[in-house]
């Protein structure tokens, strides 16, 4: 059973921020060169996939990868999307966000430029955090004897985070198995950043909780380990 109804989600973002109609994607990938899509997998409920399956014929907005959704899948997923995005195009960035986000895509032609003349590989808000090692917890962290430590390496906010075309591309390149997963998407993609010696910039107008005249991204913060 989904923990929430992504499909109420979804349409709460086409009614706001997302373009709502092929034309309207059309027209922002052709002028602005933004391409929009939900990144989905597939269900093991073969209700909930018929579903998926007819929303996505209604809306075409989907990426579909050939896994199976689920928390635990998550990194699995992010390396299957953006191996399927530098298939296909060649991005100079990739902003992934959740579905609870609301995006300025009007503000980020300008953020774009900004992180390029920086030469930025990894946007997002950094954070570190405890490391839970008990497994009374939710965050609870099994492969934590080899953090080495009280606290985790500096990693963006899974909630929304930039990767380059660069960094992109060399994770794509990646053998099954070859990169470690941590227990939340948002170490793990921290820890692979680290390997590429990547440049992480830290911008917190990807992290407000009020619209505002520079916000990117609005959300509420979570409170969490990590």
């Amino acid at each position: 059973q989904a923990k929430y109804n992504y499909e109420a989600r979804r349409k709460a973002l086409r009614a706001t921020w997302l373009p709502s109609s092929q034309q309207e994607l059309d027209r922002l990938q052709g002028e602005q060169r933004i391409l929009v899509r939900f990144v989905i997998g597939h269900s093991a409920d073969a209700e909930q996939e018929a579903a998926l399956n007819a929303e996505e014929a209604q809306h075409r907005d989907f990426v579909r990868l050939n896994l199976t959704e689920g928390y635990a899948n998550l990194p699995t997923k992010t390396l299957a999307f953006l191996r399927a995005v530098t298939t296909q195009y060649d991005p100079q960035y990739i902003v992934k966000i959740d579905d609870d986000v609301y995006l300025r895509l009007d503000r980020l032609p300008h953020a774009v430029q900004q992180w390029h003349d920086i030469r930025a590989d990894y946007v997002g808000c950094m954070k570190t955090g405890q490391i839970i090692k008990s497994p009374r917890y939710r965050w609870y962290e099994p492969q934590h004897a080899v953090l080495g430590g009280a606290s985790y390496f500096t990693h963006a906010w899974g909630s929304v985070y930039v990767l380059s075309g660069r960094v992109a591309l060399d994770l794509a390149a990646m053998r099954d198995g070859s990169l470690r997963h941590f227990a939340n998407e948002d170490v793990t993609i921290g820890s692979w950043l680290l390997a590429f010696n990547a440049t992480h910039y830290d911008d917190r107008r990807l992290c407000e909780t009020n619209c505002t005249a520079s916000s990117l991204a609005v959300y509420d913060m979570p409170v969490c380990a990590g």
